[in-house]
């Protein structure tokens, strides 16, 4: 009866162990992402099925997009003057026509609808992260 209750209470604490440790790797890779990468976005990246010459420009591309956007509003704030979220605002979807028209040529038609999903939600998660 004794060992039972000890073999209970092993088999729990080793299990709950191994629920701390299954969520804390879980929440470590999920914090390791940069803020505006979900894992939602990752899947739509995924789901894009970009070969390696796709993937280089995606990923070289997004980089400049987002180094522009950053720069861009850099430039605004230096400026000055009235309407500085507009002209932002401007400014961040003239970056992400260029790089929506850059992988569009990129990529094939059967691609062309997974991407537009895949830019719509990133530029949702920039809203978002903007308003914070």
């Amino acid at each position: 009866m004794q060992f039972t209750i000890h073999l209970n209470r092993f088999i729990m604490l080793l299990l709950s162990t191994l629920a701390l440790i299954a969520g804390s790797a879980q929440a470590e890779e999920a914090s390791s992402l940069p803020p505006w990468l979900t894992p939602s976005l990752m899947k739509k990246i995924v789901e894009i099925d970009m070969n390696s010459d796709q993937r280089t420009l995606f990923r070289s591309e997004l980089t400049a997009c987002f180094q522009g956007l950053r720069d861009d509003a850099t430039k605004i704030m230096r400026r000055g003057g009235s309407d500085l979220r507009k002209k932002i605002e401007r400014a961040r979807k003239q970056r992400f026509r260029a790089f929506e028209d850059t992988m569009l040529e990129a990529l094939s038609p059967n691609q062309h609808d997974a991407f537009r999903v895949y830019l719509a939600e990133q530029i949702q998660v920039l809203n978002e992260m903007n308003r914070r």
